[in-house]
């Protein structure tokens, strides 16, 4: 899973059971030089302004992404103590780098760093960085809201045949929310700091480039599945890196994604990470 699947405390009953959880955090607050564990576990809060702030101090996008990375890597350990390997994967706009993680491709030290730039990247600049929206509904019919209303937005997630997610800035999503609902088109906010996936964060693929090109990215164990072809990421680790930097400004074809993995034999998925949205 990607941005918008945080939520503080997740994992917490695995932390407390399962050394590979803690171990991921350990390795993740080693590999950053801050205490990334405490913005997921907090001290107790017992009032909602304070519960808010802790929410709010877990979706920035540098704080979210390292720590969906961990979490990540903590419940992939989790599945290896009891005997479980993967034959492909995949992840979700961020949840990308876990995967490649997941494939060997890229250290557990490299993906916590990557992660921190990424977001860093992400949330840079000034201005509005824009929002996200999920929309229930048949793709083809989102196209036409957005076409027909002159919504100046993108079509940034294909997640499901009936689940797109809109990118855009923060006035136009809402004036996006307000057309689709007056159409019958159900669509819910996410909970993420930027519009991602769309020219919002493109200025971040160039830096995050130059942060890719100290890291190794071999051939890894089994095939990743890209968000951005719906093919495997390609072998040679220059390749991967231009792909992965570009990913997060184009959009996610996660729906052709499933299904090329389903085509080439897949038939058990796990969603290996917090929450369930992938799934859902």
């Amino acid at each position: 899973p990607g941005q918008g699947s945080q939520y503080v405390g997740m994992g917490r009953d695995l932390a407390c059971q399962f050394p590979e959880m803690l171990g991921a955090l350990s390795e993740a607050n080693a590999a950053l030089g801050e205490r990334l564990s405490d913005v997921v576990y907090p001290h107790p809060a017992f009032n909602q302004p304070a519960k808010d702030a802790h929410e709010t101090a877990l979706r920035a996008t540098d704080m979210a992404q390292p720590a969906i990375g961990a979490v990540s890597v903590g419940a992939l350990g989790i599945f290896g103590r009891f005997g479980l390997k993967a034959e492909m994967a995949a992840g979700h706009s961020y949840g990308e780098l876990t995967a490649l993680c997941a494939a060997g491709r890229l250290s557990p030290a490299d993906l916590f760093k990557l992660s921190k730039l990424r977001g860093t990247l992400m949330a840079a600049g000034g201005g509005d960085k824009g929002t996200m929206l999920a929309v229930l509904a048949p793709i083809a019919d989102v196209y036409a809201a957005v076409n027909s209303e002159g919504l100046d937005v993108v079509l940034a997630n294909k997640n499901a045949p009936e689940k797109a997610v809109l990118s855009g800035s923060t006035a136009a999503i809402k004036a996006a929310a307000v057309a689709l609902t007056k159409r019958g088109l159900k669509n819910t906010a996410i909970p993420v700091a930027a519009a991602f996936h769309s020219k919002l964060v493109a200025d971040a693929a160039k830096p995050l480039r130059e942060g890719l090109a100290p890291m190794t990215l071999d051939a890894g164990r089994v095939p990743v599945y890209s968000n951005t072809t719906a093919k495997p990421y390609p072998d040679h680790a220059d390749a991967a890196k231009d792909l992965l930097a570009g990913q997060l400004a184009a959009p996610v074809e996660f729906l052709g994604e499933v299904e090329a993995m389903h085509a080439a034999g897949a038939r058990v998925f796990l969603e290996v990470g917090p929450g369930g949205r992938l799934t859902g």
